[in-house]
C-alpha cells in the first residue's frame, strides 16, 4: 500500500507498506526512511506513531536552541 506525501522525515515522499519473509516495513521512496512495522500494530497506526516520535523529536531540538 502507498502513503502519499505522508513520510514523517522529508515531509513530501510516498511511504511505501512492503513485507519480506521476516517482517513488514514502512519505507519512504523519496528519502529513504525504513521503519520496522511491529506485529500487533497495523501499518497505517505505525506511521502515525511515527509522525508522533518525529514532532516530539523536532520539539525538543528547538527546545534545545532556544
Amino acid at each position: 500500500m502507498l502513503y502519499f506525501r505522508a513520510c514523517p522525515k522529508c515531509q513530501t515522499g510516498t511511504v511505501e507498506h512492503n513485507r519480506d519473509p521476516f517482517t513488514e516495513y514502512l519505507q519512504c521512496l523519496n528519502c529513504g526512511l525504513m521503519r520496522d512495522v511491529p506485529d500487533d500494530t497495523d501499518a497505517a497506526t505505525a506511521l502515525a506513531q511515527l509522525h508522533v516520535e518525529f514532532k516530539a523529536a523536532a520539539a525538543a531540538e528547538a527546545d534545545e536552541e532556544a
